[in-house]
Protein backbone atom coordinates (compact mmCIF):
# COMPACT_ATOMS: atom_id res chain seq x y z
CA UNK A 1 0.00 0.00 0.00
CA UNK A 2 2.80 2.56 0.89
CA UNK A 3 4.46 1.49 -2.44
CA UNK A 4 1.17 1.97 -4.37
CA UNK A 5 0.37 5.77 -2.58
CA UNK A 6 3.85 6.95 -1.89
CA UNK A 7 6.32 5.59 -4.61
CA UNK A 8 9.44 7.63 -3.56
CA UNK A 9 9.17 6.82 0.28
CA UNK A 10 11.95 4.73 1.42
CA UNK A 11 9.74 2.20 3.37
CA UNK A 12 11.76 -0.48 6.26
CA UNK A 13 10.08 -2.49 8.15
CA UNK A 14 12.91 -3.92 11.03
CA UNK A 15 13.41 -8.06 11.92
CA UNK A 16 13.58 -8.63 14.11
CA UNK A 17 11.66 -5.71 15.70
CA UNK A 18 13.92 -2.99 17.56
CA UNK A 19 12.53 -1.58 21.18
CA UNK A 20 11.32 1.87 20.90
CA UNK A 21 14.85 3.71 21.84
CA UNK A 22 16.78 1.37 19.56
CA UNK A 23 14.63 2.31 16.48
CA UNK A 24 15.14 5.95 17.08
CA UNK A 25 18.71 5.47 17.52
CA UNK A 26 19.05 3.58 14.31
CA UNK A 27 17.30 5.66 12.48
CA UNK A 28 19.37 8.67 13.61
CA UNK A 29 22.44 6.53 12.59
CA UNK A 30 21.31 6.03 8.96
CA UNK A 31 20.05 9.95 8.60
CA UNK A 32 21.81 10.80 5.40
CA UNK A 33 19.78 14.17 5.18
CA UNK A 34 20.88 17.66 6.96
CA UNK A 35 17.65 17.05 8.91
CA UNK A 36 15.45 14.48 9.73
CA UNK A 37 12.15 13.99 11.81
CA UNK A 38 11.22 11.06 14.21
CA UNK A 39 7.19 11.28 14.07
CA UNK A 40 5.11 8.56 15.82
CA UNK A 41 2.76 6.40 13.45
CA UNK A 42 -0.09 7.08 16.14
CA UNK A 43 -0.13 10.91 15.80
CA UNK A 44 -1.36 13.06 11.96
CA UNK A 45 0.81 15.35 10.31
CA UNK A 46 -0.47 18.48 8.37
CA UNK A 47 -0.43 19.09 5.15
CA UNK A 48 1.69 22.23 5.32
CA UNK A 49 3.61 20.77 7.69
CA UNK A 50 6.93 20.26 5.91
CA UNK A 51 6.12 23.98 4.02
CA UNK A 52 5.85 25.55 7.49
CA UNK A 53 8.82 24.04 9.27
CA UNK A 54 10.78 24.48 5.96
CA UNK A 55 10.69 28.19 6.42
CA UNK A 56 11.63 28.31 9.92
CA UNK A 57 14.77 26.20 9.27
CA UNK A 58 15.65 28.44 6.70
CA UNK A 59 14.93 31.63 8.45
CA UNK A 60 16.39 30.61 11.42
CA UNK A 61 19.68 28.18 10.31
CA UNK A 62 21.39 28.60 13.56
CA UNK A 63 18.54 26.61 15.63
CA UNK A 64 19.41 22.69 16.17
CA UNK A 65 15.73 21.60 16.56
CA UNK A 66 12.56 22.72 15.40
CA UNK A 67 8.79 22.13 17.66
CA UNK A 68 5.76 23.09 16.70
CA UNK A 69 2.16 23.35 18.00
CA UNK A 70 -0.55 20.50 17.91
CA UNK A 71 -4.37 19.80 17.97
CA UNK A 72 -5.27 17.65 20.77
CA UNK A 73 -7.34 14.77 20.12
CA UNK A 74 -8.22 12.88 23.40
CA UNK A 75 -10.05 9.71 23.12
CA UNK A 76 -11.29 10.57 19.62
CA UNK A 77 -12.28 14.12 20.48
CA UNK A 78 -10.44 16.65 19.02
CA UNK A 79 -9.99 19.61 21.99
CA UNK A 80 -10.34 23.21 22.03
CA UNK A 81 -6.84 24.24 23.62
CA UNK A 82 -3.83 23.05 21.40
CA UNK A 83 -0.92 22.05 22.66
CA UNK A 84 1.19 24.88 24.36
CA UNK A 85 -0.29 28.87 24.67
CA UNK A 86 1.81 31.92 23.18
CA UNK A 87 1.14 35.26 22.06
CA UNK A 88 4.49 34.91 19.42
CA UNK A 89 4.72 32.77 16.04
CA UNK A 90 8.44 32.02 17.18
CA UNK A 91 9.07 30.48 20.63
CA UNK A 92 12.80 30.54 21.20
CA UNK A 93 13.71 28.15 23.88
CA UNK A 94 17.86 28.76 24.36
CA UNK A 95 18.99 26.53 26.98
CA UNK A 96 18.05 23.26 29.03
CA UNK A 97 16.69 25.36 32.01
CA UNK A 98 14.29 27.49 29.60
CA UNK A 99 12.90 23.91 28.13
CA UNK A 100 12.91 22.39 31.74
CA UNK A 101 10.76 25.60 32.75
CA UNK A 102 8.70 24.75 30.30
CA UNK A 103 7.81 21.11 30.96
CA UNK A 104 7.96 21.75 34.51
CA UNK A 105 7.40 24.99 36.33
CA UNK A 106 4.76 27.10 37.16
CA UNK A 107 4.72 29.17 34.42
CA UNK A 108 4.53 26.39 31.67
CA UNK A 109 1.60 26.77 29.53
CA UNK A 110 2.21 23.35 27.38
CA UNK A 111 4.84 22.18 25.68
CA UNK A 112 5.70 21.16 21.75
CA UNK A 113 4.97 17.19 21.25
CA UNK A 114 7.98 15.52 20.74
CA UNK A 115 6.53 13.77 17.63
CA UNK A 116 6.82 17.17 15.77
CA UNK A 117 10.44 17.72 16.14
CA UNK A 118 12.75 18.25 13.10
CA UNK A 119 16.06 17.90 14.32
CA UNK A 120 19.44 19.12 12.21
CA UNK A 121 21.97 16.19 11.73
CA UNK A 122 24.92 17.76 12.62
CA UNK A 123 24.00 19.30 15.61
CA UNK A 124 22.84 16.15 17.23
CA UNK A 125 26.08 14.71 16.60
CA UNK A 126 26.83 11.45 18.90
CA UNK A 127 23.77 12.20 21.10
CA UNK A 128 21.21 9.19 21.20
CA UNK A 129 18.82 8.30 23.72
CA UNK A 130 19.42 6.50 26.71
CA UNK A 131 17.47 3.09 26.60
CA UNK A 132 17.96 2.85 30.62
CA UNK A 133 16.35 6.43 30.88
CA UNK A 134 12.82 4.90 30.45
CA UNK A 135 9.93 6.38 29.69
CA UNK A 136 10.89 9.89 30.10
CA UNK A 137 14.10 9.47 27.55
CA UNK A 138 12.37 11.47 24.92
CA UNK A 139 12.66 14.86 27.53
CA UNK A 140 15.97 13.91 28.88
CA UNK A 141 16.95 13.79 24.76
CA UNK A 142 15.43 17.20 24.43
CA UNK A 143 17.11 19.04 27.23
CA UNK A 144 20.44 17.40 26.79
CA UNK A 145 19.76 18.89 22.98
CA UNK A 146 19.31 22.23 24.00
CA UNK A 147 22.43 22.62 26.13
CA UNK A 148 23.73 22.38 22.27
CA UNK A 149 21.97 25.70 20.90
CA UNK A 150 18.68 26.84 20.60
CA UNK A 151 15.30 24.88 19.90
CA UNK A 152 12.42 26.76 18.14
CA UNK A 153 8.15 25.76 18.47
CA UNK A 154 6.90 27.28 16.04
CA UNK A 155 2.90 28.45 17.32
CA UNK A 156 1.00 27.31 14.71
CA UNK A 157 -0.51 24.20 14.74
CA UNK A 158 1.14 21.53 12.25
CA UNK A 159 0.04 17.93 13.40
CA UNK A 160 -2.43 16.63 15.56
CA UNK A 161 -1.31 14.67 18.55
CA UNK A 162 -3.78 11.89 19.37
CA UNK A 163 -3.70 10.34 23.14
CA UNK A 164 -5.60 7.24 23.17
CA UNK A 165 -5.87 4.06 25.46
CA UNK A 166 -2.56 2.57 24.05
CA UNK A 167 -0.16 5.45 24.78
CA UNK A 168 2.20 4.59 26.62
CA UNK A 169 2.46 8.01 28.37
CA UNK A 170 -0.87 7.30 29.95
CA UNK A 171 0.75 4.40 32.20
CA UNK A 172 2.32 5.65 35.41
CA UNK A 173 5.98 4.32 36.35
CA UNK A 174 6.83 5.55 39.19
CA UNK A 175 10.50 3.82 38.40
CA UNK A 176 10.91 6.30 35.68
CA UNK A 177 9.51 8.92 37.90
CA UNK A 178 12.62 8.51 39.96
CA UNK A 179 14.85 7.87 37.27
CA UNK A 180 14.30 11.24 35.72
CA UNK A 181 14.32 12.90 39.52
CA UNK A 182 18.13 11.09 39.47
CA UNK A 183 18.68 13.00 35.99
CA UNK A 184 17.57 16.35 37.66
CA UNK A 185 19.41 16.01 40.33
CA UNK A 186 22.88 15.22 37.88
CA UNK A 187 22.21 18.28 36.19
CA UNK A 188 21.21 20.32 38.91
CA UNK A 189 23.91 23.33 38.09
CA UNK A 190 22.29 24.24 34.60
CA UNK A 191 18.58 23.30 35.51
CA UNK A 192 18.56 24.57 38.83
CA UNK A 193 16.95 23.71 41.99
CA UNK A 194 13.55 25.60 41.90
CA UNK A 195 12.96 22.83 38.53
CA UNK A 196 13.60 20.53 40.89
CA UNK A 197 11.20 21.43 43.46
CA UNK A 198 8.64 22.11 41.19
CA UNK A 199 8.95 18.56 39.80
CA UNK A 200 9.32 16.59 43.10
CA UNK A 201 5.95 18.13 44.05
CA UNK A 202 3.65 17.72 40.68
CA UNK A 203 4.79 14.46 39.56
CA UNK A 204 6.48 12.59 42.76
CA UNK A 205 4.48 14.16 46.04
CA UNK A 206 1.25 14.42 44.66
CA UNK A 207 1.05 11.30 42.77
CA UNK A 208 1.87 9.75 45.82
CA UNK A 209 -0.46 11.43 47.68
CA UNK A 210 -3.51 10.78 45.25
CA UNK A 211 -2.40 6.59 45.36
CA UNK A 212 -2.62 6.68 48.84
CA UNK A 213 -5.22 3.84 49.55
CA UNK A 214 -8.18 4.81 52.80
CA UNK A 215 -6.30 1.77 54.59
CA UNK A 216 -3.13 3.32 54.53
CA UNK A 217 -4.85 6.64 56.60
CA UNK A 218 -2.11 7.27 58.89
CA UNK A 219 0.68 7.47 55.50
CA UNK A 220 -1.75 9.59 53.91
CA UNK A 221 -2.36 12.31 56.96
CA UNK A 222 1.70 12.27 57.04
CA UNK A 223 1.67 12.76 53.24
CA UNK A 224 -0.88 15.39 53.32
CA UNK A 225 1.13 17.13 56.56
CA UNK A 226 4.69 17.10 53.95
CA UNK A 227 2.44 18.26 51.16
CA UNK A 228 0.98 21.36 53.02
CA UNK A 229 4.12 21.91 54.45
CA UNK A 230 5.94 21.75 51.25
CA UNK A 231 3.00 24.12 49.37
CA UNK A 232 3.52 27.20 51.90
CA UNK A 233 7.23 27.15 51.33
CA UNK A 234 6.82 27.64 47.48
CA UNK A 235 4.46 29.55 47.92
CA UNK A 236 6.82 32.03 50.04
CA UNK A 237 8.78 32.17 47.24
CA UNK A 238 8.82 35.68 45.01
CA UNK A 239 8.96 33.49 41.63
CA UNK A 240 5.87 31.55 42.17
CA UNK A 241 4.23 34.77 42.05
CA UNK A 242 5.85 35.72 38.96
CA UNK A 243 5.39 32.44 37.18
CA UNK A 244 2.06 32.42 37.72
CA UNK A 245 1.36 36.00 37.07
CA UNK A 246 3.75 35.26 33.45
CA UNK A 247 1.45 32.14 32.82
CA UNK A 248 -2.19 34.11 32.80
CA UNK A 249 -0.33 36.99 30.39
CA UNK A 250 0.52 34.34 27.80
CA UNK A 251 -2.79 32.67 28.32
CA UNK A 252 -4.62 36.30 28.09
CA UNK A 253 -2.27 37.32 25.26
CA UNK A 254 -2.77 34.43 23.11
CA UNK A 255 -6.24 33.93 23.05
CA UNK A 256 -6.83 37.62 21.62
Amino acid sequence: MVKIEFPDACYIRRRPMLQVLEHFNQCIDEVKSSYFCLFHDDDVMNQDFFAEVTTCLHSHPNAIAFGCNANIEYFGKLQPQSSFLSFRQIEMISSSRDLAVRYFSRSQSGIAPFPGYVYKREAVGDLRFHPEGGKYSDVTWLLNLASKGPILWINKPLMTYRLHESNDGGIESRRDRLRFLGYLKKNLPELGRDILRDYRYSFIYKTVLNNCNAEYSKRKRLASAFLRKYRWMRYSRFDTYKALIMRTFVNWMAKK
